[in-house]
């Protein structure tokens, strides 16, 4: 039995910004299939079809600052992503066991906006992470979950090696 709590997090932007002081609220991507919903012609029960791929992954975080460094990144050319590296930090509150997760992603500040300001209180900023082409998370060391766009999908799912005979067959 285990109960893991969070006890930090933050956000490094290309490798060299650490906003771990500066971060309020960050959501890792969520993973949600394409399904679409399909009634035979003689039935009376419709189903949900999936595995049909995944929905466009994005990453919303939100800072208590006014960082120009990084509402700077905000949009560009075509083809430029960025390197975003999410880390938490767990520990099991019934043993003290301590645990690191982190996300890796290729993607682009695709959302910037103000907070309301209001007197006496600190403002900053929304943000999206979007347009993600690659995508790792890894939990103590193991990957879990690994994504490449431009080499075909899924290279990891659930900590196993997936699709290698479509990555042969496409890009080998």
């Amino acid at each position: 039995m285990s109960l893991p709590i969070l006890r930090g997090f933050t956000l490094i932007v290309n490798d060299d910004m650490n906003l771990a002081i500066q971060i309020e609220s960050m959501q890792l991507p969520g993973l949600e299939e394409i399904t679409e919903d399909f009634q035979p012609g003689g039935s009376d029960l419709q189903i949900q079809v999936a595995g049909l791929g995944v929905k466009a992954l994005e990453a919303p975080f939100k800072l208590k600052s006014h960082t120009p460094a990084v509402a700077g990144l905000f949009g560009g050319a075509p083809g430029i992503r960025r390197t975003f590296t999410g880390k938490k930090f767990i520990v099991d509150e019934l043993d003290g066991t301590e645990h690191e997760h982190a996300i890796d992603i290729a993607g682009r500040l695709v959302s910037v906006a103000e907070e309301e300001m209001s007197g006496g209180k600190a403002s900053g900023y929304d943000h999206k992470i979007g347009s993600i082409l690659n995508y790792s998370y890894m939990a103590d060391g193991k990957v879990l979950h690994r994504f490449n766009f431009t080499q075909g999908g899924w290279a990891v799912r659930n900590g196993v090696a997936v699709n290698e005979g479509r990555r042969r067959a496409l890009f080998g």
